[in-house]
């Protein structure tokens, strides 16, 4: 009897509680879990997705067009959701699919360059490796390699935002060293040692905005110094050596020279042809090779071009545009430093009107002294001012081009002035 009312007890409860737990399994089941957070979110996206509008509030104002509120929400949520999907998903693969050799590879326009950091490779638009180094936010910078696409090594050093800045080395096309020392975007800057693409030095001194600006030295292809002194604009400052002594100038011009002396019944003036840059200077003398005191009082530059800063003139509107109206313009008599420097152009092409007539003796193969030449070869002459200085530009006739200029200071002896 007492076992009977157990069971029956026992049976009572349990009807009580088999509900209960019953929910509670069906609550923790997976299943159940699993059907209520799909369906959860499928209602949300019900939702969303419903965009029309009920009421002119459920509207934004987009020059003068009415765009539903929920229709931009939905986009934006939409283009948030798959961009963060597309970037899980990709800089994963991405990264399992570049990673080479320790460094992961990006193609040069790929979007996930932009959120690469530190080293990487780049490859060029035809798949070879353009870079290899550091980079930061999205650019080029750090110390890195460039590659050209047959795989030469074009540049090595640092960059700054995709281009040279600071030290580096950068190569010729061939593979050749061409240059190394300080840049600025891409250009040479502050010191640096600019080499032949036959491997010799060219210049070592200083650059400014990719050209020869300062002081420096030039070599010849044997490695020899011709010239140490002072540049601007990719060029010699000839004007440098007026006023210096034959002595001073040995001190800064090293290459060939020749020295041509007039005799005693012409003249007292020499010259002296510097033909490794391509000039002569002329000063007045006592006719002694050996008298070193006398002053540089014009500079002949053997040049059919004149720079002035970053313009390059070679005829004589362009220099009008350079100095302006000249000081003097007309025919002239040669005089004996233009008459040397006519002869030495003549020598490798036609310069002027040819040849000036000259008497000469050759007393060794670079000294030889003038007895006299043809003071009635006719030149026409550009006279500028600019500053303290005076260029005259040799013509063979009135217009057109020049074929060598003089350089000489205001006030100086007139007899050395064309």
């Amino acid at each position: 009897m007492g076992d009977n009312l157990f069971s029956v007890l026992i049976s009572t409860v349990k009807s009580r509680f088999a509900s209960i737990v019953s929910k509670v399994r069906l609550w923790t089941s997976w299943n159940y879990i699993r059907t209520r957070v799909i369906g959860g979110i499928r209602d949300f996206f019900f939702r969303l997705m419903d965009v029309r509008p009920k009421n002119k509030n459920d509207y934004f104002s987009v020059f003068g067009w009415l765009v539903s509120k929920k229709l931009a929400y939905a986009a934006i949520i939409v283009i948030g959701v798959v961009s963060i999907w597309y970037i899980s998903i990709t800089s994963s693969i991405f990264s399992s699919l570049t990673q080479t050799g320790g460094l992961r590879t990006y193609a040069y326009n790929s979007v996930l360059l932009r959120l690469a950091s530190n080293k990487v490779r780049i490859t060029g638009k035809s798949g070879y490796v353009a870079y290899e180094g550091d980079v930061k936010d999205g650019y080029v910078t750090g110390e890195g390699v460039l590659y050209s696409p047959d795989n030469v090594l074009l540049y090595s050093g640092t960059f700054l935002k995709n281009l040279y800045e600071g030290t580096g080395t950068q190569y010729f096309n061939s593979g050749i060293l061409h240059y190394t020392g300080g840049f600025h975007k891409n250009l040479y800057e502050g010191n640096g040692i600019l080499y032949r693409e036959d491997g010799s030095e060219e210049y070592d001194g200083e650059f400014v905005a990719g050209m020869k600006e300062g002081t420096g030295k030039l070599y010849d292809s044997g490695g020899n110094t011709i010239f140490e002194g002072s540049f601007s604009c990719d060029d010699i400052v000839y004007s440098s050596l007026l006023g210096k002594t034959a002595e001073e100038v040995r001190s800064m011009y090293f290459g060939k020279q020749v020295l041509y002396e007039q005799d005693p019944s012409i003249g007292t003036g020499f010259a002296v042809l510097m033909k490794d840059i391509g000039a002569l200077y002329y000063a007045e003398g006592d006719g002694s090779a050996s008298d070193d005191n006398e002053k540089v009082q014009s500079v002949f530059v053997l040049s059919k071009q004149f720079r002035s800063g970053m313009v390059e003139a070679d005829d004589i509107s362009d220099l009008k545009q350079i100095f302006g109206e000249p000081v003097y313009e007309g025919n002239s008599a040669v005089i004996m430093p233009e008459a040397v420097a006519i002869n030495v152009l003549n020598a490798s092409s036609m310069a002027v009107s040819g040849r000036v007539n000259m008497n000469t003796t050759e007393t060794y193969t670079d000294d030889i002294i003038i007895n006299d030449f043809d003071t009635t070869y006719p030149v026409y002459i550009y006279t500028f001012n600019r500053g303290n200085l005076i260029y005259s530009f040799v013509c063979n006739m009135k217009g057109g081009y020049f074929d060598f200029y003089e350089i000489m200071e205001s006030g100086a002896d007139d007899d050395a002035a064309a």
